[in-house]
């Protein structure tokens, strides 16, 4: 079966990479072309069934990411690097026997040409380098352009903007695109029929939901019903507990469609739901239960999946975040022994160090964080003390009376 992905870019883009393409049975590339970046968010509405999205660009993508919040397949674009800068400007020093600094370069980010020049142990002046920004104005990077050339500073605009090298050679300035290597196009076609083949995949697995209620009088059967509709699944009810089949994909549709998040908005905080995936029955509803015992008692209103992976996401419709509930690092396996912390608190804890700005903390920080009491921070910090994977590094004092509190620093790898 062909996997078929639909190419959002400007016409020249869109042509070029069917090309490279042309031969291949096992995609199928569906163009829809724009004239500015901009236009992107309207083709979103155009889009006919297909298994992937592929923009030509980070700007083109981000002008239709209001509009990528309800799609539920993967989502990917062309992203700039060394090897585009580096051949356009090969390209030009061959060709054009242009100095770098009679060059203007709109680019996404400016370490990619700084790489370059620092690989070829360049000491000449850089060219005129325009950042690109976030939904950025086309005209006011024309313009950039445009005006150095007018001054006599620059000889060449090179652009990775293809609606700005329209305006650039209208006005009869020199121009040209940034070029994407033939092998960046084509690793990229595959990276996308690869994310998308492993989407079906994860989406054709079964899903499980569960949900309780702690009061037997309590009739959710309407409440169930509707998620039940939403989600094209069956259920059953035994006691006070609600059980849903369905598959993956049906739950991520649900995630994303406003009409569940509204119901399930209405539901009393009594009530308790969670979803599991897997690839039997036995495995999704085993990974239901986990997630419904993952719920704390901070956590109104919301709920959590665990998937076939063992990674939880949640709290819903809060946060899509994730954690990993069992771990492959050996370090992190070694820690886990030593402790007793289960995968889950370990994932925390590092999810709690990436989202500060500093590296101190203090129980009470901790304890905010993770929702459980300041004393079960303290046991838990105690312990990581104790096997030399936390540190204490001094004291703060807060108020003019009362104890002042213990600074702590983990000191273990954070980043795999």
């Amino acid at each position: 079966m062909k996997v078929k992905i639909a190419i959002i870019g400007p016409k020249d883009f869109c042509t070029r990479i069917k090309k490279l393409v042309i031969n291949r049975h096992d995609i199928e590339l569906i163009p829809y072309q724009y004239d500015e970046p901009k236009e992107t968010a309207l083709l979103i509405n155009t889009l006919k069934p297909c298994d992937a999205i592929l923009f030509s660009g980070s700007l083109p993508h981000l002008f239709a990411k209001n509009e990528l919040k309800s799609v539920t397949i993967p989502v990917l674009y062309m992203k700039q690097d060394e090897t585009a800068v580096a051949i356009t400007l090969l390209h030009l020093a061959t060709q054009k026997q242009l100095d770098l600094n009679r060059i203007s370069i709109d680019i996404r980010d400016v370490k990619h040409i700084n790489n370059v020049i620092n690989d070829l142990n360049q000491t000449t002046s850089l060219p005129f380098i325009h950042l690109l920004k976030d939904l950025e104005e086309i005209d006011k990077i024309t313009s950039f352009h445009k005006n150095l050339s007018v001054l006599g500073k620059t000889d060449m605009a090179i652009t990775s903007v293809h609606a700005v090298y329209k305006q650039l050679k209208q006005n009869k300035i020199p121009a040209i695109r940034m070029i994407d290597p033939e092998s960046s196009l084509l690793q990229t076609i595959e990276q996308v029929k690869q994310q998308a083949i492993l989407h079906k995949s994860d989406a054709a697995q079964i899903a499980v939901g569960i949900v309780k209620n702690a009061n037997p009088d309590h009739n959710l059967n309407p409440f169930v019903d509707q998620i039940s509709s939403i989600m094209q699944a069956q259920w059953s009810k035994q006691q006070t507990k609600y059980t849903i089949y369905t598959t993956m994909g049906n739950v991520e549709f649900a995630l994303k469609s406003q009409a569940f998040l509204t119901l399930f908005q209405t539901v009393d905080q009594d009530t308790k739901i969670a979803f599991g995936c897997g690839e039997t029955i036995v495995d999704a509803t085993e990974n239901a239960h986990l997630a419904l015992e993952f719920i704390q008692k901070n956590d109104n209103q919301s709920f959590y999946l665990l998937d076939s992976h063992k990674k939880m996401h949640g709290p819903f419709p809060q946060s899509s975040s994730t954690i990993d509930m069992k771990l492959n690092e050996p370090e992190l396996v070694e820690m886990a022994a030593k402790t007793k912390l289960s995968p889950a608190n370990i994932s925390k804890l590092i999810m709690f160090s990436q989202s500060r700005q500093s590296k101190q903390f203090t129980a009470h920080d901790l304890s905010l964080y993770l929702g459980v009491t300041r004393r079960t921070a303290e046991r838990t910090l105690k312990t990581l003390v104790e096997f030399n994977y936390a540190i204490i590094v001094g004291e703060e004092m807060t108020y003019r009376q009362g104890r002042p509190r213990t600074l702590y620093e983990f000191d273990f790898a954070l980043y795999f």
